[in-house]
């Protein structure tokens, strides 16, 4: 293939992602070289014309098959890394609770069980003092004030600027506190009752371990004066936190948190509460999502084979040769993949129905058809071993002769891409 034909071709389509599966031992490797030598010995002499049609078909061809072979080897691997190994979790009622597996040794996933939340985990929340805002605030100069949030303390330094009202001198210190990002979201809110407003300050942290808060604040001015705390009342306490609580399999638990992990292995969030209701189920089952990624292989690379397959023989008027293998070997199993959410277009395309496949996979039905024994997967990986071993079996070619069986044959190894140059890399 000529060179600037071939990157002119690559541009075409996307790089491989190398997988575990395309790589080989070296015992692998003889035994792709001792096929091609086998094929070639009983194979016809054959002359190719070459055009970019032709060129650009059987890189494709090739390209596809090897993506095929991918898709299906990785739906058919049983091992600890396999896509069907891979587990997600799963809770009944998401909008209540979620779950996540954040560590893959499954060793370490606590087993299924079923969750009853009676109460979530809340912050503490102070409200100030009802003040006007266009009202004259504290007289100008620097006020010096502590918070402490947990086990930190943190000191501040405002100034306020002479004849300054109370919205200018709330909205500045609670941008003030809010920039140093110590765990506090504190606001002006308009007070219920009258057209006032008041400060107020949310912790980040959630729980009560005790009688403790989880922040205070101080004035600290040294020339004993009213300071920013107790004029706007900042440390008053409006709602202390409390912690979570729930029940796993009837057990009762409480956690600081709405978030935790159990095991190190699976982090639980909690959203709402449903003491009254069923249980919350939590349960794993195969990562869909991986399958799906694994499915679109299968099905990205049969389409193009048939698609492929199809444009070329309208552009040579050749029958459209690889389409009609590919139609005729999945024919048999047409019901059961459609059953799993892989239907077929009026043209033979393949298509995926999410819902359907992600039923499948969670009833176990997709790994049954892809399994490695199962004569869909036999014959489809069969195909796509056949078609990246000799593209050039699906280009039209003129025949020169016929082997002579009266002889032992002579192999020529790479006589198989001997037009489409495509023995390079990973393409074995």
């Amino acid at each position: 293939m000529d060179t600037a034909v071939y990157n002119h071709l690559m541009t075409q389509y996307r790089p491989k992602e190398l997988t575990k599966y395309d790589t080989h031992k070296a015992s692998e490797l003889r035994s792709v070289v001792n096929q091609i030598a086998k094929k070639t010995k009983t194979s016809p002499i054959y002359m190719v014309r070459l055009t970019d049609a032709k060129q650009s078909y059987a890189l494709g061809v090739k390209e596809s098959s090897m993506l095929l072979g991918t898709g299906l080897k990785e739906l058919s691997d049983t091992s600890a890394d396999g896509v069907f190994s891979k587990k997600k979790a799963y809770a009944s009622d998401p909008e209540k609770v979620g779950v996540e597996i954040v560590d893959e040794d499954e060793e370490k996933l606590p087993d299924e069980f079923s969750l009853k939340v009676e109460k979530l985990a809340t912050p503490q929340y102070n409200i100030g003092n009802p003040v006007y805002g266009s009202s004259q605030s504290l007289p100008g100069g620097t006020y010096k004030f502590r918070i402490s949030v947990l086990d930190d303390m943190y000191d501040f330094q405002y100034n306020i600027k002479k004849d300054s009202d109370n919205a200018e001198v709330m909205n500045g210190v609670a941008s003030f506190i809010n920039k140093a990002n110590i765990g506090l979201n504190v606001g002006v809110v308009p007070n219920d009752s009258d057209d006032r407003v008041r400060m107020s300050i949310v912790s980040d942290a959630t729980g009560n371990s005790g009688d403790e808060r989880i922040f205070t604040l101080t004035d600290r001015n040294s020339d004993g004066k009213l300071g920013i705390v107790d004029y706007f009342g900042l440390n008053e306490q409006e709602k202390s936190a409390t912690s979570s609580k729930f029940y796993m399999d009837g057990v009762e638990k409480s956690t600081l948190a709405n978030e935790f992990t159990i095991g190190k292995a699976l982090r639980v969030s909690l959203k709402g509460t449903n003491i009254d209701g069923d249980g919350i189920s939590i349960r794993y089952r195969p990562d869909s999502e991986k399958i799906l990624t694994s499915l679109n292989k299968v099905k990205d690379a049969y389409n193009y084979m048939i698609e492929g397959s199809d444009e070329y023989a309208k552009i040579t008027n050749k029958t459209s040769k690889l389409a009609s293998e590919l139609k005729y070997l999945v024919e048999p199993f047409k019901s059961e993949m459609e059953s799993c959410g892989l239907l077929f277009e009026e043209h033979g395309t393949m298509k995926i129905d999410e819902s359907l496949a992600t039923q499948a996979i969670n009833d176990g039905d997709m790994q049954k058809l892809f399994a490695s024994d199962s004569d869909l997967s036999k014959r489809l990986l069969g195909k796509s071993e056949s078609v990246k071993l000799d593209p050039m079996e699906y280009v039209d070619k003129l025949l020169v002769s016929y082997p002579n069986y009266t002889k032992e044959g002579v192999g020529y190894s790479y006589i198989t891409s001997l037009y489409s140059g495509m023995l390079f890399n990973y393409y074995c």
